[in-house]
């Protein structure tokens, strides 16, 4: 089988392409955005507003991306624009590129597009993706099976859209280490029951009760259409949170 296929290469009409690296580099590296689900920041050029979105699809042959409708909703992009793009990944890290709008289509009554795959992207060091901090009052409770299959309750201090924050009764601190997976992670939030399995990624103790533990876990199996609504109410009460703020600042300037 070997031989024939290596046959069929040699007689190939089709001349072989160019390699280009920038083009393999940025690839991969939205790739990766797609597969981690990972946030997009949209600025489109000649409007103020810093929206979000998802990468759907990549077509290196085509070279172009496929994006989600854009967050906050109202806004259409028309092809030609330009746009600046910053993808927010888990390490902490931030990609950023140009691109421009090449087609604009309808998706079950939503706007989606298609743009310009960049030549290159830019890294920098950001944080990862925002954290929506829950206070003690909502309290949301949840559950979750250890490396050893022994049953934990504890209770989520924050959320994001690749992962979770839990404060955890132990027996001891070193219960739980880097790495360990967490299985049947179950939480409610935004109208959501997440039911999934999650890795570790630090591990604190708790200063005011030592028999309490911080963890920070990564989402592993999180279904993806409960991906996009955790993400999406994420969003909201991201804006309710500054623009909440706004007005606070704003009464103190006034007193």
């Amino acid at each position: 089988m070997l031989s024939s296929l290596m046959g069929r290469f040699k007689h190939a009409t089709t001349p072989p392409q160019p390699v280009d690296l920038g083009l393999n580099h940025s690839y991969v590296k939205l790739h990766q955005a797609q597969r981690n689900r990972s946030f997009i920041e949209v600025i489109v050029e000649g409007d103020d507003v810093v929206y979000q979105s998802m990468v759907l699809g990549l077509d290196p042959q085509e070279r172009t991306i496929l994006i989600d409708e854009l967050f906050p909703t109202g806004f259409v992009g028309m092809p030609g624009q330009k746009i600046q793009l910053s993808i927010r990944q888990q390490r902490g890290s931030k990609l950023k590129f140009e691109s421009c709008i090449l087609e604009q289509h309808q998706h079950d009554g939503a706007p989606i597009y298609v743009l310009e795959m960049p030549a290159d992207v830019e890294t920098d060091q950001r944080r990862s993706a925002y954290r929506l901090p829950i206070g003690h009052r909502l309290k949301v409770s949840s559950r979750f099976v250890g490396p050893d299959r022994q049953a934990f309750k504890g209770r989520v201090r924050n959320v994001s859209s690749t992962g979770v924050s839990l404060e955890v009764v132990v027996d001891n601190d070193d219960q739980f280490s880097y790495n360990d997976r967490l299985r049947h992670l179950t939480f409610d939030f935004a109208g959501l029951n997440i039911d999934c399995g999650v890795t570790v990624r630090s591990v604190e103790v708790d200063e005011s009760e030592l028999n309490k533990v911080v963890i920070g876990a990564e989402f592993v199996d999180l279904p993806a259409l409960d991906q996009r609504v955790l993400e999406r109410s994420i969003m909201r009460a991201q804006r309710e949170r500054l623009r909440h703020l706004g007005q606070l600042e704003s009464q103190l300037a006034s007193v």
